[in-house]
């Protein structure tokens, strides 16, 4: 996969960001992507920014699509088997309310969390337009963090291999 990132760049960043973000498992995480992308010598920071925001924005919305649309339905058939009642179902609906822009953001921001996000915010019907302003600021924190550490860790590894890699 890391081919994809160096024969197509930002559309090849794009397309795997998006993939990971509907919630198809890749095996290297997304971070890895973006961190490649920002070693690139020419890399743009902010054609980086934007293709990881708007990857991720267009891939979370399909998975809070589908799991709002199916999430609640079957959480209410199948939640009895493991004690979430309907009544449970409308305390976390109103906890995501108060709380969830800062739920989407911390729990976008940690691995293993980021992709089932979107799928507990569609699930228990936050409001799509908090989803999505909560996600674009997740986003951009995460593109951030790793085209800093691509940048830093891409300039090591190229001062050590004297430019060749």
């Amino acid at each position: 996969m890391p081919e994809i990132i160096q024969q197509y760049s930002y559309l090849g960043l794009f397309f795997l960001i998006l993939v990971e973000e509907a919630g198809i498992p890749l095996p290297i995480p997304g971070d890895i992507f973006i961190a490649a992308t920002a070693a690139l010598p020419k890399s743009n920071y902010l054609f980086v920014l934007s293709t990881v925001v708007l990857a991720t924005l267009i891939g979370s919305t399909i998975l809070f699509t589908l799991s709002r649309r199916f999430g609640n339905k079957l959480i209410l058939k199948f939640g009895k088997y493991i004690k979430f009642t309907p009544e449970k179902v409308k305390r976390v609906e109103k906890w995501f309310e108060k709380r969830g822009g800062l739920a989407i953001t911390i729990g976008r921001l940690i691995p293993g969390l980021r992709i089932i996000t979107p799928i507990v915010a569609g699930t228990f019907r936050l409001d799509y337009k908090t989803f999505w302003f909560y996600t674009a600021i997740a986003a951009f924190i995460w593109a951030n963090i790793y085209f800093i550490l691509g940048k830093f860790f891409g300039g090591i590894f190229t001062y050590l291999t004297g430019g060749h890699y």
